[in-house]
């Protein structure tokens, strides 16, 4: 990881070196090379206008920390576009292992003509060499990346640089939609709508059985007081009887008298 920046010679002509000085620490030993890229980014609209200002490669290095300076020349004015506004422009500072962007540094460069007759009037074609360039120092611009850092590592295992609170809080809000979106036929109340029809629909049977135990009641009620009041002019019947009469009214089998009914006078 990248712990510190310094950029010498600033302010400075346009066409002058850049001069960084790097600090960096190692954490776990590495088995490959690290590769340190200085961009000049000539249009931000166009990437075919960014220029490589050059490459460092160091070799493997071991837990600890590291600190080396990074000459690289000034980006070559015949590839830059000379007849636009060259106010603002960016230098990029790329930290890479295994081919892979792990660290980026940037940096807004602001260039002025030296002259201040120039500044008031600039020239149509931009001379380069009466340009003096300004590196914003206090306002770099760290990202950082996930990379594999080991052959062996699985893509679950990324390293990922240390976040702020607002980028944490910002991560935690878009786990959550994800996670609300990915799961499927799950709302964010962690109720499925199968679970809810399926509730709905034993609600419904359980109402409808209540009904049926209810009018079976009252179908029992009836038939004993109509055997009651059968048995008022006839035999009496024993208690054994009724209950099965009831037994034979609620499985809709016709009621079986075993002695007949006397006449009524």
């Amino acid at each position: 990881m990248i712990s510190n920046v310094s950029v010498h010679n600033n302010p400075a002509k346009f066409l002058s070196n850049y001069t960084f000085e790097i600090k960096f620490e190692c954490l776990e030993q590495l088995t490959q090379e690290l590769e340190f890229k200085l961009v000049y980014v000539g249009d931000a609209k166009e990437d075919k206008q960014d220029q490589v200002l050059d490459v460092v490669v160091i070799d493997a290095v071991a837990p600890g920390t590291y600190k080396f300076v990074f000459e690289a020349p000034p980006p070559d004015p015949k590839k830059l576009p000379n007849d636009s506004d060259v106010d603002v422009s960016v230098v990029l500072l790329l930290a890479l292992y295994r081919n892979q962007e792990f660290a980026r540094v940037g940096y807004y460069v602001f260039t002025e003509y030296d002259d201040p007759e120039l500044r008031e009037n600039p020239p149509v074609k931009v001379d380069f060499e009466k340009l003096n360039r300004t590196i914003a120092v206090d306002e770099p611009r760290v990202t950082t990346f996930p990379i594999v850092w080991d052959e062996q590592q699985s893509t679950d295992q990324l390293v990922f640089a240390e976040l702020t609170e607002d980028e944490k809080k910002i991560a935690e809000l878009n786990e959550e939609l994800e996670m609300c979106h990915s799961l499927e036929n799950v709302n964010c109340t962690n109720e499925t709508p199968t679970e809810t029809n399926e509730l709905a629909e034993t609600d419904e049977l359980i109402t409808e059985t209540n009904e049926i135990i209810t009018e079976t009641n009252e179908l029992i009620t009836e038939t004993n007081e109509l055997i009651t009041e059968t048995n008022e002019s006839t035999e009496p019947k024993t208690t054994d009887e009724i209950i099965t009469s009831s037994e034979q009214i609620i499985t809709n089998e016709p009621i079986v008298s075993t002695e007949p009914l006397n006449t009524m006078d």
